[in-house]
């Protein structure tokens, strides 16, 4: 077991988006459809933390896996 979680729980939103680039490169493009609501919550967390809506989307998943048991250099 990693611990990713306890790295990631600690590490800012802004952190993440710098140090983003050092992990796997951004290839693969998934779309998703948000409700309005969320989307606009993303929007506004996107610009109160001065990212875009995509990196605080990526932090939340990587937040998620993390805690599922996910690590990058596990694959």
């Amino acid at each position: 077991m990693c611990d990713a979680a306890s790295v990631l729980g600690v590490m800012t939103l802004q952190d993440f988006a710098r140090n983003e680039y050092k992990g796997a490169p951004l290839n693969v493009m998934v779309h998703a459809r948000f409700p309005k609501t969320l989307a606009v919550f993303l929007k506004a967390a996107a610009l109160t933390e001065g990212v875009s809506e995509s990196t605080v989307v990526r932090f939340a998943v990587e937040r998620w896996a993390a805690s599922e048991g996910f690590s990058r250099t596990g694959l």
